[in-house]
């Protein structure tokens, strides 16, 4: 069970979050309160969508907050698209509870699936001082961070950075640079997370609407970066990652 590892990344993560987005939009608060009332359902009979699938969870529930996969790498090797990974493993998705005035309350829907049917849901509050790590170590296994609520990044922006500066060098460099947003997607192996890919996704027009950031790191140092179309990243991410 991955809960514990997952609320500690998404304690840390939420910090960011809270400061770098505006929350005040009238559509994310009516998607909110929508959501607010499906969870307090679910809490009140998980067998709501125990034993449902990906996309029952995701067409009930909304976008989650934050998704965590763990996947073993031959069908990580074997995934043509995201949606193959989406059905795969183990996927840990974090709907958090929202105040009134919507602010983060502390608390949290945890929902964890293995093999495309939810297996748990739990609610927790959090406390960071008192999680501590249970995951059990496996070299075989790749991790993947999802976030749906991330800074934005204007594809002309990224297009007028020299990437090539950027090779070698400290992955803080590039953070820098970025004002601190942070991946959409940072995939890592479990053990050691020597190498990671991370990509942004772009703000663009219809005519580029593909098009993504991808980083490939190595003990924190940049070996390639560059822009590529979405469809080019599962099989871009298993070529670094996996060879």
């Amino acid at each position: 069970m991955h809960l514990k590892k997952l609320l500690a990344s998404f304690i840390i993560f939420s910090v960011f979050i809270t400061g770098c987005n505006n929350f005040e939009k009238k559509d994310t608060v009516s998607s909110r309160a929508k959501q607010q009332q499906t969870m307090t359902k679910v809490q009140n009979d998980v067998n709501e969508i125990m034993n449902k699938d990906y996309d029952y969870v995701l067409s009930n529930m909304g976008t989650p907050y934050s998704t965590t996969y763990w996947i073993d790498k031959e069908k990580m090797n074997e995934a043509k698209t995201i949606d193959d990974i989406n059905k795969t493993g183990t996927i840990a998705m974090i709907y958090p509870k929202y105040t009134s005035d919507n602010e983060l309350d502390g608390s949290a829907l945890y929902i964890e699936l293995y093999n495309n049917k939810v297996i748990e849901v739990q609610t927790y509050d959090f406390n960071i001082d008192i999680i501590e790590e249970e995951t059990e170590k496996d070299n075989s296994v790749l991790v993947i961070d999802k976030y749906s609520e991330t800074g934005e990044l204007e594809l002309k922006d990224i297009e007028n950075i020299n990437l090539e500066l950027y090779k070698n060098k400290d992955l803080k460099e590039l953070y820098n640079k970025l004002n601190g947003i942070k991946p959409t997607l940072d995939v890592y192996e479990m053990i050691g997370k020597t190498k990671s890919v991370e990509i942004y996704m772009l703000n663009k027009n219809e005519k580029d609407s593909k098009k993504v950031l991808i980083v490939f790191a190595n003990n924190g140092k940049i070996e390639d970066i560059k822009i590529t179309n979405s469809d080019l990243i599962i099989d871009q991410t298993k070529g670094y990652l996996l060879n």
